[in-house]
């Protein structure tokens, strides 16, 4: 009889120790597995992080463009017909057709 118990707490330890293994092996692996997601979502967003900073600066500098008093004049003269103190402005125009 005493045998008999023995073996059944053998055979009963060897159970709680297969499923705690088992137990610590799925909290393991889903702790992982979030792990790997995040990774992957932090390398996304890093990602879109320096595209977003390499439009800024893009940006960025069209704006200093557009601030130079070269551009200014340019536009002034070719998209509003402006002309500077003392200059005349000429406009030529197609004759008529006939």
């Amino acid at each position: 009889m005493a045998r008999k118990r023995k073996r059944i707490r053998l055979k009963f330890s060897k159970l709680v120790c297969l499923l705690l293994i088992l137990w610590l092996g799925y909290v393991f692996g889903k702790g992982f597995a979030e792990h790997q997601r995040l990774r992957k979502q932090i390398d996304k967003l890093t990602y879109e992080i320096k595209a977003y900073e390499l439009r800024n600066d893009k940006i960025r500098q069209e704006i200093e463009r557009q601030k130079s008093p070269e551009y200014i004049e340019r536009v002034a003269r070719e998209e509003l017909g402006l002309v500077m103190p003392g200059e005349t402005r000429y406009i030529i125009s197609e004759p008529k057709g006939e």
